[in-house]
């Protein structure tokens, strides 16, 4: 149990990371109009539907690659064969990005795809792979 545990801490804090790597490289090639206070949620919310697509695919895909890299981490720190550490690492991430949409206005295909994107990655991460089959050449 202690492993798991410390396979989920692990697994999130790798997810942040990687959330946090992928929006600065985003806003650093799409930055806020001029004025906008990023820690300011109105602020952010009346410049959302003035900010370009690619502005919008980078935080997709921050957080698909958050959930996905963070439940991976998580499952190979608690080394067993229980799924649970990667799908709280992926329930962790869905949880903040339902956050983050509930206070900053986003595109409804953005909320969707986001959604369909977190859990995608999640189970992909955590998929049980069989032993190999076949026979070596």
């Amino acid at each position: 149990m202690g492993r798991s545990l410390l396979g989920v801490l692990a697994g999130a804090v790798v997810a942040v990371v990687m959330i946090m790597i992928v929006e600065s490289i985003g806003m650093f090639l799409y930055p806020l109009p001029a004025g906008v206070d990023p820690t300011d949620s109105a602020a952010l919310a009346a410049a959302v539907p003035s900010l370009p697509l690619g502005a919008f695919l980078f935080v997709l895909a921050s957080w698909v690659l958050g959930a996905g890299a963070g439940a991976l981490v998580a499952l190979r720190v608690a080394r067993g064969p229980a799924r649970w550490p990667g799908l709280a690492v992926g329930c962790l991430v869905l949880l903040g990005a339902a956050y983050n949409i509930m206070v900053i206005p986003h595109p409804t295909w953005f909320v969707g795809a986001a959604a369909v994107g977190i859990v995608a990655a999640t189970l992909l991460a955590t998929a049980r792979r069989g032993p190999a089959t076949g026979s070596p050449s």
